[in-house]
Protein backbone atom coordinates (compact mmCIF):
# COMPACT_ATOMS: atom_id res chain seq x y z
CA UNK A 1 0.00 0.00 0.00
CA UNK A 2 2.68 2.30 1.14
CA UNK A 3 4.75 1.48 -2.11
CA UNK A 4 1.75 2.39 -4.57
CA UNK A 5 1.02 5.26 -2.21
CA UNK A 6 -2.34 4.09 -2.19
CA UNK A 7 -5.23 3.51 0.88
CA UNK A 8 -6.27 0.17 1.68
CA UNK A 9 -8.34 -0.75 4.47
CA UNK A 10 -7.14 -3.79 6.98
CA UNK A 11 -9.61 -5.19 9.59
CA UNK A 12 -8.18 -4.76 13.06
CA UNK A 13 -6.93 -8.42 13.24
CA UNK A 14 -5.00 -7.47 10.37
CA UNK A 15 -2.99 -4.83 12.20
CA UNK A 16 -2.43 -6.70 14.69
CA UNK A 17 -0.63 -9.26 12.86
CA UNK A 18 1.72 -6.08 10.70
CA UNK A 19 1.96 -4.71 14.46
CA UNK A 20 3.51 -8.09 15.56
CA UNK A 21 5.34 -8.71 12.59
CA UNK A 22 7.56 -5.21 13.16
CA UNK A 23 7.84 -5.85 17.13
CA UNK A 24 9.25 -9.49 16.60
CA UNK A 25 11.56 -7.93 13.74
CA UNK A 26 12.71 -5.21 16.09
CA UNK A 27 10.81 -2.58 14.47
CA UNK A 28 9.00 -0.84 16.81
CA UNK A 29 8.92 2.43 14.53
CA UNK A 30 7.45 1.11 11.70
CA UNK A 31 4.84 -0.43 14.24
CA UNK A 32 4.27 3.42 15.89
CA UNK A 33 3.51 3.84 12.27
CA UNK A 34 0.81 1.28 11.41
CA UNK A 35 -0.92 2.00 15.00
CA UNK A 36 -0.88 5.56 13.43
CA UNK A 37 -2.58 4.25 9.97
CA UNK A 38 -5.00 2.05 12.16
CA UNK A 39 -6.17 4.99 14.80
CA UNK A 40 -7.63 6.75 11.34
CA UNK A 41 -9.64 3.38 10.30
CA UNK A 42 -10.76 2.36 13.65
CA UNK A 43 -10.69 5.43 15.49
CA UNK A 44 -12.81 3.79 18.37
CA UNK A 45 -11.40 0.57 18.52
CA UNK A 46 -10.00 -1.20 22.20
CA UNK A 47 -7.63 -3.05 20.32
CA UNK A 48 -5.61 -0.33 18.44
CA UNK A 49 -5.56 0.69 22.09
CA UNK A 50 -3.78 -1.84 23.21
CA UNK A 51 -1.58 -2.27 20.13
CA UNK A 52 -0.34 1.30 20.82
CA UNK A 53 0.31 0.56 24.66
CA UNK A 54 2.15 -2.53 23.13
CA UNK A 55 4.54 -0.16 20.79
CA UNK A 56 4.80 2.19 23.65
CA UNK A 57 6.84 -0.26 25.64
CA UNK A 58 8.61 -1.24 23.02
CA UNK A 59 9.54 2.71 22.49
CA UNK A 60 10.42 2.87 25.83
CA UNK A 61 7.76 5.13 26.36
CA UNK A 62 6.13 3.73 29.47
CA UNK A 63 4.15 6.50 30.77
CA UNK A 64 2.24 6.62 27.74
CA UNK A 65 2.14 3.14 27.61
CA UNK A 66 0.29 2.82 31.21
CA UNK A 67 -2.09 5.48 30.50
CA UNK A 68 -3.31 3.34 27.02
CA UNK A 69 -3.35 0.20 29.24
CA UNK A 70 -5.72 2.11 31.72
CA UNK A 71 -7.74 2.93 29.28
CA UNK A 72 -8.32 -0.60 28.01
CA UNK A 73 -8.73 -2.04 31.75
CA UNK A 74 -11.44 0.39 32.50
CA UNK A 75 -13.20 -1.22 29.61
CA UNK A 76 -12.38 -4.68 29.87
CA UNK A 77 -11.35 -5.33 34.19
CA UNK A 78 -11.24 -9.69 33.16
CA UNK A 79 -7.88 -8.94 30.14
CA UNK A 80 -4.87 -10.41 31.88
CA UNK A 81 -2.18 -9.09 28.86
CA UNK A 82 -3.50 -5.79 30.64
CA UNK A 83 -2.43 -6.75 33.85
CA UNK A 84 1.00 -8.75 32.44
CA UNK A 85 1.80 -5.29 30.38
CA UNK A 86 1.10 -3.29 33.68
CA UNK A 87 3.57 -5.59 35.54
CA UNK A 88 6.12 -5.53 33.22
CA UNK A 89 6.33 -1.68 32.99
CA UNK A 90 6.12 -1.57 36.56
CA UNK A 91 9.45 -3.98 36.73
CA UNK A 92 11.17 -1.79 33.98
CA UNK A 93 10.73 1.17 36.78
CA UNK A 94 11.96 -0.90 39.34
CA UNK A 95 8.61 -0.71 41.03
CA UNK A 96 8.65 -4.23 41.88
CA UNK A 97 5.61 -4.03 44.56
CA UNK A 98 3.39 -2.52 41.88
CA UNK A 99 4.64 -5.03 39.75
CA UNK A 100 3.62 -7.92 42.26
CA UNK A 101 0.30 -6.42 42.55
CA UNK A 102 -0.36 -6.58 38.77
CA UNK A 103 1.24 -10.40 38.63
CA UNK A 104 -1.00 -11.31 41.16
CA UNK A 105 -4.40 -9.92 39.47
CA UNK A 106 -3.43 -11.49 36.45
CA UNK A 107 -2.91 -14.83 38.43
CA UNK A 108 -6.36 -14.09 39.19
CA UNK A 109 -7.92 -13.86 36.04
CA UNK A 110 -5.29 -16.11 33.68
CA UNK A 111 -7.16 -19.86 33.05
CA UNK A 112 -3.41 -20.88 31.10
CA UNK A 113 -0.11 -20.43 31.36
CA UNK A 114 -0.21 -19.68 35.11
CA UNK A 115 3.46 -21.18 35.18
CA UNK A 116 4.85 -18.54 33.55
CA UNK A 117 3.42 -16.14 35.55
CA UNK A 118 4.27 -17.59 38.52
CA UNK A 119 7.90 -17.20 37.41
CA UNK A 120 7.45 -13.58 36.45
CA UNK A 121 6.04 -12.95 39.80
CA UNK A 122 8.95 -14.91 41.73
CA UNK A 123 11.69 -12.53 39.74
CA UNK A 124 10.09 -9.37 41.30
CA UNK A 125 10.38 -10.89 44.81
CA UNK A 126 13.84 -11.21 44.16
CA UNK A 127 14.08 -8.21 43.13
CA UNK A 128 12.72 -7.00 46.43
CA UNK A 129 14.81 -9.89 48.19
CA UNK A 130 12.02 -11.71 49.30
CA UNK A 131 13.14 -15.53 48.73
CA UNK A 132 10.87 -17.12 50.36
CA UNK A 133 8.15 -15.55 48.09
CA UNK A 134 9.99 -16.39 44.79
CA UNK A 135 10.66 -19.52 46.49
CA UNK A 136 7.17 -20.40 47.09
CA UNK A 137 5.87 -18.87 43.61
CA UNK A 138 7.99 -21.06 42.07
CA UNK A 139 7.16 -24.11 44.18
CA UNK A 140 3.13 -23.17 42.71
CA UNK A 141 4.50 -22.85 39.17
CA UNK A 142 6.14 -26.71 39.47
CA UNK A 143 2.56 -27.92 40.55
CA UNK A 144 1.11 -26.24 37.73
CA UNK A 145 3.64 -27.68 35.67
CA UNK A 146 6.59 -30.44 36.79
CA UNK A 147 7.98 -29.82 33.31
CA UNK A 148 9.24 -26.07 33.47
CA UNK A 149 12.68 -26.56 33.40
CA UNK A 150 13.17 -22.65 33.55
CA UNK A 151 11.37 -22.76 37.25
CA UNK A 152 13.33 -25.37 37.94
CA UNK A 153 16.62 -23.51 37.55
CA UNK A 154 15.22 -19.97 38.85
CA UNK A 155 14.16 -22.40 42.36
CA UNK A 156 17.71 -23.62 42.69
CA UNK A 157 19.00 -20.43 41.90
CA UNK A 158 16.75 -18.56 44.37
CA UNK A 159 17.54 -21.54 47.51
CA UNK A 160 21.36 -20.29 46.64
CA UNK A 161 20.57 -16.37 46.89
CA UNK A 162 18.43 -17.97 50.46
CA UNK A 163 21.56 -19.75 51.57
CA UNK A 164 18.77 -22.19 51.98
CA UNK A 165 20.90 -25.22 51.10
CA UNK A 166 19.76 -27.98 53.24
CA UNK A 167 15.96 -26.74 52.46
CA UNK A 168 17.13 -27.48 48.75
CA UNK A 169 18.87 -30.91 48.98
CA UNK A 170 15.27 -31.92 50.72
CA UNK A 171 12.90 -29.97 47.88
CA UNK A 172 14.75 -32.04 44.94
CA UNK A 173 14.91 -34.58 46.49
CA UNK A 174 11.39 -35.13 47.28
CA UNK A 175 10.54 -33.50 43.81
CA UNK A 176 13.22 -36.36 42.00
CA UNK A 177 10.89 -38.95 43.86
CA UNK A 178 7.99 -37.76 42.40
CA UNK A 179 9.79 -37.17 38.95
CA UNK A 180 12.55 -39.47 38.48
CA UNK A 181 12.94 -38.75 34.89
CA UNK A 182 13.79 -35.04 35.49
CA UNK A 183 17.32 -34.23 34.48
CA UNK A 184 17.35 -30.71 35.41
CA UNK A 185 16.26 -31.73 38.89
CA UNK A 186 19.00 -34.03 39.43
CA UNK A 187 21.04 -31.40 37.53
CA UNK A 188 20.75 -28.90 40.73
CA UNK A 189 20.40 -31.70 42.89
CA UNK A 190 24.06 -32.31 41.86
CA UNK A 191 24.99 -28.81 42.05
CA UNK A 192 23.61 -28.18 45.38
CA UNK A 193 25.44 -31.53 46.64
CA UNK A 194 28.91 -30.13 45.29
CA UNK A 195 28.44 -26.46 46.92
CA UNK A 196 27.99 -28.31 49.90
CA UNK A 197 31.48 -30.15 48.88
CA UNK A 198 29.54 -33.63 48.85
CA UNK A 199 31.08 -34.43 45.81
CA UNK A 200 30.27 -38.44 45.43
CA UNK A 201 26.69 -37.66 46.40
CA UNK A 202 26.79 -35.08 43.75
CA UNK A 203 28.60 -37.01 41.12
CA UNK A 204 25.95 -39.47 41.83
CA UNK A 205 23.05 -37.10 41.10
CA UNK A 206 24.89 -35.71 38.13
CA UNK A 207 25.08 -39.41 36.59
CA UNK A 208 21.31 -39.71 36.65
CA UNK A 209 20.87 -36.18 34.99
CA UNK A 210 23.25 -37.96 32.17
CA UNK A 211 22.00 -41.33 32.36
CA UNK A 212 18.32 -39.18 31.79
CA UNK A 213 19.78 -37.34 29.12
CA UNK A 214 23.24 -38.20 27.58
CA UNK A 215 23.66 -34.55 25.86
CA UNK A 216 23.41 -32.53 28.83
CA UNK A 217 27.12 -30.77 28.66
CA UNK A 218 25.93 -28.73 31.71
CA UNK A 219 25.82 -31.85 33.91
CA UNK A 220 28.94 -33.11 32.59
CA UNK A 221 31.11 -29.78 33.19
CA UNK A 222 29.59 -29.97 36.74
CA UNK A 223 30.93 -33.52 36.91
CA UNK A 224 34.26 -32.76 35.79
CA UNK A 225 34.80 -29.95 38.11
CA UNK A 226 34.27 -32.26 41.00
CA UNK A 227 36.85 -34.46 39.49
CA UNK A 228 38.89 -31.92 39.37
CA UNK A 229 38.54 -30.70 42.96
CA UNK A 230 38.55 -34.99 43.80
CA UNK A 231 41.85 -34.86 42.04
CA UNK A 232 40.70 -37.36 39.85
CA UNK A 233 42.01 -35.73 36.51
CA UNK A 234 42.09 -38.48 34.01
CA UNK A 235 38.15 -39.05 34.37
CA UNK A 236 37.82 -35.05 34.68
CA UNK A 237 39.25 -34.44 31.17
CA UNK A 238 36.94 -37.35 29.79
CA UNK A 239 33.99 -35.48 31.12
CA UNK A 240 35.01 -32.35 30.09
CA UNK A 241 36.04 -33.41 26.37
CA UNK A 242 32.59 -34.87 26.31
CA UNK A 243 31.34 -31.16 26.78
CA UNK A 244 33.57 -30.47 23.64
CA UNK A 245 31.04 -33.31 21.24
CA UNK A 246 28.07 -31.27 22.31
CA UNK A 247 28.84 -27.34 22.54
CA UNK A 248 31.94 -27.58 20.19
CA UNK A 249 35.66 -26.00 21.00
CA UNK A 250 35.29 -23.89 23.97
CA UNK A 251 38.29 -21.58 25.68
CA UNK A 252 36.97 -22.05 29.38
CA UNK A 253 36.88 -25.99 28.61
CA UNK A 254 40.28 -25.77 27.26
CA UNK A 255 41.52 -24.14 30.22
CA UNK A 256 40.09 -26.35 32.94
CA UNK A 257 41.57 -29.57 30.92
CA UNK A 258 44.87 -27.63 30.89
CA UNK A 259 44.29 -27.28 34.95
CA UNK A 260 44.02 -31.07 34.91
CA UNK A 261 47.30 -31.60 32.99
CA UNK A 262 48.67 -29.18 35.15
CA UNK A 263 48.25 -30.72 38.12
CA UNK A 264 49.33 -33.78 36.89
CA UNK A 265 52.49 -32.15 36.04
CA UNK A 266 52.15 -33.10 32.22
CA UNK A 267 53.47 -29.75 31.77
CA UNK A 268 53.62 -30.13 27.84
CA UNK A 269 50.13 -30.85 27.33
CA UNK A 270 49.05 -28.61 29.69
CA UNK A 271 50.62 -25.82 28.23
CA UNK A 272 48.34 -27.45 24.40
CA UNK A 273 45.67 -26.76 26.38
CA UNK A 274 45.87 -23.94 27.84
CA UNK A 275 46.95 -22.46 24.13
CA UNK A 276 43.78 -23.84 22.58
CA UNK A 277 41.92 -22.06 24.57
CA UNK A 278 43.57 -18.45 24.42
CA UNK A 279 43.16 -19.24 20.27
CA UNK A 280 39.38 -19.43 20.34
CA UNK A 281 39.42 -16.48 23.20
CA UNK A 282 42.88 -14.34 23.81
CA UNK A 283 40.94 -12.47 26.09
CA UNK A 284 40.24 -15.68 28.12
CA UNK A 285 42.17 -14.54 31.66
CA UNK A 286 42.09 -18.01 33.58
CA UNK A 287 44.33 -19.39 30.29
CA UNK A 288 46.64 -16.83 30.54
CA UNK A 289 46.93 -17.75 34.33
CA UNK A 290 47.78 -21.48 33.73
CA UNK A 291 49.88 -20.62 31.22
CA UNK A 292 52.17 -18.53 33.59
CA UNK A 293 52.08 -20.83 35.86
CA UNK A 294 53.18 -23.81 34.09
CA UNK A 295 56.14 -21.58 32.70
CA UNK A 296 56.79 -20.91 36.21
CA UNK A 297 56.88 -24.63 37.50
CA UNK A 298 59.22 -25.08 34.35
CA UNK A 299 61.61 -22.33 35.37
CA UNK A 300 60.69 -19.92 32.66
CA UNK A 301 60.36 -16.67 35.28
CA UNK A 302 61.07 -14.86 31.97
CA UNK A 303 57.97 -16.16 30.06
CA UNK A 304 55.81 -16.96 33.29
CA UNK A 305 55.98 -13.39 34.20
CA UNK A 306 55.21 -12.08 30.97
CA UNK A 307 51.76 -14.36 30.88
CA UNK A 308 50.96 -13.17 34.63
CA UNK A 309 51.38 -9.50 33.13
CA UNK A 310 49.02 -9.67 30.24
CA UNK A 311 46.36 -11.50 32.75
CA UNK A 312 46.60 -8.83 34.78
CA UNK A 313 46.52 -6.23 32.04
CA UNK A 314 43.57 -8.29 31.02
CA UNK A 315 41.61 -7.82 34.18
CA UNK A 316 42.77 -5.69 37.06
CA UNK A 317 40.59 -6.99 39.38
CA UNK A 318 41.60 -10.93 39.12
CA UNK A 319 42.93 -11.85 42.44
CA UNK A 320 44.78 -14.56 41.35
CA UNK A 321 46.38 -13.42 38.45
CA UNK A 322 47.95 -10.63 41.23
CA UNK A 323 48.63 -13.97 43.17
CA UNK A 324 50.62 -16.03 41.03
CA UNK A 325 52.18 -12.70 39.54
CA UNK A 326 53.73 -11.89 42.90
CA UNK A 327 55.01 -14.94 43.40
CA UNK A 328 57.16 -15.23 39.86
CA UNK A 329 58.31 -11.35 40.97
CA UNK A 330 59.36 -12.59 44.05
CA UNK A 331 61.34 -15.70 42.72
CA UNK A 332 62.65 -13.40 40.20
CA UNK A 333 64.40 -11.23 43.24
CA UNK A 334 61.87 -8.14 41.76
CA UNK A 335 60.93 -7.26 45.23
CA UNK A 336 59.08 -3.76 45.51
CA UNK A 337 56.94 -4.82 42.57
CA UNK A 338 56.28 -8.40 44.61
CA UNK A 339 55.41 -6.42 47.31
CA UNK A 340 52.84 -4.12 45.03
CA UNK A 341 51.45 -7.04 43.76
CA UNK A 342 50.90 -8.46 47.21
CA UNK A 343 49.25 -5.32 48.16
CA UNK A 344 46.62 -5.18 45.66
CA UNK A 345 45.61 -8.85 46.08
CA UNK A 346 45.51 -8.41 49.95
CA UNK A 347 42.83 -5.43 48.86
CA UNK A 348 41.60 -7.55 46.17
CA UNK A 349 40.34 -10.10 48.24
CA UNK A 350 41.57 -9.51 52.01
CA UNK A 351 39.41 -13.26 52.70
CA UNK A 352 42.80 -15.12 50.73
CA UNK A 353 44.88 -15.67 54.06
CA UNK A 354 47.79 -17.11 51.49
CA UNK A 355 48.33 -14.00 50.04
CA UNK A 356 48.42 -12.37 53.49
CA UNK A 357 50.97 -15.27 54.46
CA UNK A 358 52.97 -15.15 51.52
CA UNK A 359 53.05 -11.09 51.74
CA UNK A 360 54.06 -11.68 55.63
CA UNK A 361 56.90 -14.10 54.49
CA UNK A 362 58.56 -11.67 51.88
CA UNK A 363 58.47 -9.04 54.23
CA UNK A 364 60.33 -11.12 57.21
CA UNK A 365 63.11 -12.15 54.26
CA UNK A 366 63.43 -8.54 53.36
CA UNK A 367 62.65 -6.58 56.17
CA UNK A 368 62.42 -8.50 59.24
CA UNK A 369 59.68 -10.15 61.88
CA UNK A 370 58.81 -6.82 63.09
CA UNK A 371 57.19 -5.93 59.23
CA UNK A 372 55.82 -9.14 59.14
CA UNK A 373 53.73 -9.33 62.08
CA UNK A 374 52.71 -5.58 61.49
CA UNK A 375 51.68 -6.75 57.87
CA UNK A 376 49.71 -10.28 59.34
CA UNK A 377 47.85 -8.10 61.78
CA UNK A 378 46.17 -5.99 59.29
CA UNK A 379 44.00 -8.91 58.17
CA UNK A 380 43.65 -10.19 61.78
CA UNK A 381 39.92 -9.06 61.56
CA UNK A 382 39.05 -11.32 58.99
CA UNK A 383 41.66 -14.56 59.74
CA UNK A 384 42.00 -14.23 63.33
CA UNK A 385 40.15 -17.39 64.11
CA UNK A 386 42.07 -19.41 61.81
CA UNK A 387 44.67 -21.94 62.94
CA UNK A 388 46.94 -21.11 60.08
CA UNK A 389 46.94 -17.30 61.25
CA UNK A 390 47.53 -18.33 64.84
CA UNK A 391 50.14 -20.62 64.37
CA UNK A 392 52.23 -18.13 61.56
CA UNK A 393 51.60 -14.96 63.42
CA UNK A 394 52.82 -16.91 66.85
CA UNK A 395 56.25 -17.26 64.76
CA UNK A 396 56.33 -14.15 63.70
CA UNK A 397 56.11 -12.43 67.49
CA UNK A 398 58.05 -15.31 68.96
CA UNK A 399 60.42 -13.47 66.07
CA UNK A 400 60.36 -10.32 67.08
CA UNK A 401 61.35 -10.49 71.06
CA UNK A 402 57.59 -10.59 71.63
CA UNK A 403 57.32 -13.63 73.07
CA UNK A 404 55.02 -13.75 75.64
CA UNK A 405 52.25 -12.73 73.41
CA UNK A 406 53.58 -15.07 70.86
CA UNK A 407 53.15 -18.22 72.89
CA UNK A 408 49.65 -17.22 74.41
CA UNK A 409 49.08 -17.02 70.29
CA UNK A 410 50.72 -20.59 69.98
CA UNK A 411 48.41 -21.93 72.76
CA UNK A 412 45.04 -20.34 71.02
CA UNK A 413 46.74 -22.34 67.90
CA UNK A 414 47.49 -25.70 69.37
CA UNK A 415 43.73 -25.66 71.24
CA UNK A 416 41.93 -25.37 68.04
CA UNK A 417 44.18 -27.40 65.59
CA UNK A 418 47.09 -29.24 67.44
CA UNK A 419 47.74 -31.67 64.05
CA UNK A 420 48.79 -28.43 62.38
CA UNK A 421 51.37 -27.65 64.54
CA UNK A 422 53.55 -29.70 62.06
CA UNK A 423 53.06 -27.31 59.43
CA UNK A 424 54.17 -25.12 61.91
CA UNK A 425 57.16 -26.61 62.62
CA UNK A 426 58.05 -27.18 58.59
CA UNK A 427 57.85 -23.95 57.92
CA UNK A 428 59.75 -22.79 61.02
CA UNK A 429 62.17 -25.65 61.99
CA UNK A 430 63.99 -23.21 64.48
CA UNK A 431 60.92 -23.41 66.85
CA UNK A 432 62.04 -26.98 67.56
CA UNK A 433 64.82 -25.56 69.30
CA UNK A 434 62.97 -22.94 71.53
CA UNK A 435 61.48 -25.36 75.32
CA UNK A 436 58.33 -23.13 75.76
CA UNK A 437 57.41 -24.11 72.54
CA UNK A 438 57.96 -28.00 72.59
CA UNK A 439 56.40 -27.78 75.49
CA UNK A 440 53.39 -26.27 74.88
CA UNK A 441 52.97 -28.54 71.84
CA UNK A 442 53.43 -31.63 74.27
CA UNK A 443 50.80 -30.52 76.73
CA UNK A 444 48.21 -29.42 73.92
CA UNK A 445 49.32 -32.93 72.85
CA UNK A 446 48.03 -34.93 75.66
Amino acid sequence: MEAAKDRYFFDVEEIELIVDHYLEGNEPRRAAQVVEFAKQLHPSSLQVTYCEAVVMMALGRLSKALELLDTVEKVEPWNEDVQLNKAGIYSQQRNHRRAVEHYKRALELAEEGMDEIHLDLAFEYENLEDFEAAIECLKNALELNPENEAVLFELAYCYDLAGADEACISFFRQFTNEQPYSSVAWYNLGNVYAKLEQFEESNQALDLAIAIDERFSSAYFSKARNLLILSRFEEAIACYEETLVFDGPQAITYSFIGECYEKMERLEQALINYDQSIALDPEWVDAWIGRGVVKDMQGKLTEAFQCLQHAVRLNAENPDAWFCLASVLARAKRYDEAFAAYAKLNVLEPQNLDGWLDHADLLLEMKGADAAVKKLQECAQVHQLNARFKYRLAGYLIRAGQEQQGLLLLEEALAADHAAHAQFLEHWPGAAAIPQVIHLIELYGK
